[in-house]
């Protein structure tokens, strides 16, 4: 039998040649030349300011019904125009802003940038299309209601980031059906404005040859700036104090979330913190599998990460596993935490977690649409461009001891919240002596 080659090095992200513009508007315009294929892709992002629970409808709605016909437009001919371009244009939203995404053929660019800014800069939200998406809205809406895995994630982010839109509840099917056209178009035109927007462009394109481009062909998108507000800073969550159990009768699985607030990208012990987390529970031979999968068959993949958030970053442990072992698959999780925050990794632990993630950032970077998506996420958390260098930087620089105490700050299980989403008769019981269950009846 052969031996295993040894792993080489990582590849080197280089991002000297990044170009960063903004228009007189201030949109601003960050450029990189990958001309490896003839394509560029194409990430816009939009903050939407400062909204509250109120706008949940709207946030809801407006990707779905942005590309639903412009001043000059219909749906139709918005759809028949851009696939005679070969170009494949996504949008979504959340309470940090709206996202465009579009990959295009490098020979038509001007032409699809005119059709990015028509978009974004005159929708019509017409009338029959806005009481289509709302009724399937009303649907999606119905089935995150029932979803355990998404009642689990929405019970942990609303004790994490209480009385703020981050919580992110449901809005009620009334409300989405109350949303129309005219709130739309309200809405689009206080939030949805140029200033603090970003566009990036990675691919087959020259970067000052676009600034001239999307300062001509996005001259028509204006907006009140400012006129939206600022979305303020998450209060910290109160103390974490037992356990919150939403009841779900006959449910024959659990679905387990432990978390708490966490330093983001832009603070000093991230890079450890994200090595800390990796080994917990961030890839498939990280703790929790070894652990709760491969010695005790609790569940299949269970998973330990970061979720970031423009304002605030939150650590989060997820896991479905069977009623009958919810009490001793949180006892496990509880005994990994207590683990990790309180003894140093090994060696191999740490070089493997390192080149995990390096690997996985330096195999983004390798491709236009990654390279592209990597950006978009990094500058609308306030990051800098050339942010990725000094990430994979800091994390070769990491050793032990700064895991170690990133884990000991923040991963011990005192800190955390603790929701489970399962059938309170069954699971109630065995849960008592791992901390006080407080039990939450579901709407039916």
């Amino acid at each position: 039998m052969s031996a295993v080659p040894a792993a080489g090095p990582l590849p080197v992200v280089d991002l000297s040649d990044v170009v960063d513009g903004s228009t007189a508007a201030g949109l601003r315009i960050v450029a990189v030349r990958r001309p490896n294929v003839p394509l560029v892709q194409l990430r816009l992002r939009v903050p939407l300011g400062g909204v509250a629970a109120r706008d949940n409808p709207a946030i809801r709605l407006l990707p779905k019904t942005l590309l639903a016909g412009t001043g000059g437009r219909s749906a139709s001919e918005v759809a028949a125009d851009l696939q005679a371009l070969g170009m494949l244009v996504g949008v979504g939203a959340s309470v940090d802003g709206l996202a465009m995404s579009a990959g295009v053929p490098t020979s038509v660019l001007p032409e699809a940038l005119a059709q990015m800014a028509d978009v974004i800069a005159h929708p019509a939200f017409p009338r029959s299309q806005v009481a289509g998406e709302r009724e399937r809205v009303v649907q999606e809406i119905l089935q995150e209601a029932a979803d355990p895995t998404a009642i689990a994630t929405r019970g942990l982010d609303a004790r994490l980031f209480p009385r703020h839109p981050y919580a992110d509840p449901l809005p009620s099917p009334s409300a989405i059906r109350r949303t129309g056209s005219a709130r739309l178009s309200r809405f689009h035109a206080e939030r949805v404005v140029p200033s603090g927007s970003v566009l990036v462009a990675v691919g087959d394109v020259e970067p000052g040859m676009l600034t001239g481009l999307v300062e001509e062909l996005f001259a028509g998108w204006h907006g009140a700036s400012g006129g939206g507000g600022v979305l303020g800073e998450p209060d910290a969550p109160p103390p974490s104090s037992g356990i919150v159990l939403l009841d779900r009768p006959g449910a024959v699985q659990s679905n387990v979330r432990i978390g708490t607030r966490c330093p983001g990208r832009d603070a000093p012990a991230f890079p450890a913190l994200l090595l800390a987390s990796t080994i917990l529970g961030g890839y498939f031979t990280s703790r929790l599998v070894d652990n709760l999968r491969e010695r005790h068959g609790y569940t299949y993949s269970p998973h330990a990460g970061i979720d970031e958030r423009r304002l605030a970053a939150a650590f989060a442990v997820r896991a479905e596993v069977g009623t009958e072992v919810t009490a001793a698959a949180l006892a496990e999780i509880h005994y990994e935490l207590g683990r990790m925050a309180t003894t140093e990794v090994t060696p191999t632990e740490l070089d493997e977690a390192r080149r995990y993630l390096g690997g996985v950032l330096s195999m983004a970077a390798a491709t236009q649409a990654g390279l592209a998506g990597l950006f978009a996420g990094f500058l609308s958390q306030g990051l800098e461009p050339r942010y990725l260098e000094h990430l994979l930087a800091q994390l070769e620089e990491v050793d032990a001891p700064a895991v170690a105490a990133a884990a000991a700050r923040f991963l011990g299980p005192a800190v955390m919240t603790t929701v489970v989403v399962g059938d309170a008769a069954a699971v109630a019981p065995a849960l008592e002596p791992l901390g006080a269950v407080t039990v939450v009846s579901q709407p039916s």
